[in-house]
Formats: C-alpha cells, structure tokens, sequence
C-alpha cells in the first residue's frame, strides 16, 4: 500500500482510467479524498464525468470509473471467449 502519491502516479492512474474505464489504486485511507479530487479535477478538463469512491478495509483503496463507459463489441467477445474457455473442463 501507498502511503503517498505523487504527479507520476495521478498521470498514470488517469491514462489506465481512460484505458480501461476504470482504475484502482492501495492508498492509505488519508490519502484518499485528494487523490479523488485531484482525477476529477483532470477527468473535468477533459470535459469527463468519472465516479470515485473509496473502501477502508485493508488494504485500503480508493477507485475511479468512467461513468458512461462500456465494453466495445469486439471487447465484449473476446471477454465472453474467455469465459468460455476458463469454464471448459
């Protein structure tokens, strides 16, 4: 777990956000309404609504999604390949 974050880490929890549409980061629970803050003030200027939230259990972590964010198709299949695969026996 983090006890701090800094620019570098903010720059690539934002790229893996809008990457992925969703990230998450171990944070120590102090630590967590500014890293929240600080993605929505980037995800604002990219003129993005993003959701975050935090859990203190341990570890503690602190997320962040993209709100109106989906699966493309091909994404989607590749994800429904997968599952068929891991449920074969």
């Amino acid at each position: 777990m983090y006890e701090r974050f800094d620019d570098a880490d903010l720059n690539e929890d934002y790229r893996l956000l809008l990457r992925r549409g969703s990230v998450m980061r171990r944070l120590a629970a102090g630590e967590h309404r500014s890293w929240r803050q600080a993605m929505r003030f980037k995800a604002h200027a990219d003129e993005l609504r993003i959701r975050t939230w935090s859990r203190d259990g341990q570890p503690a972590t602190v997320w962040a999604v993209l709100r109106d964010w989906s699966l493309t198709h091909k994404e989607r299949e590749q994800v429904l390949r997968r599952l068929t695969w891991q449920r074969e026996d």
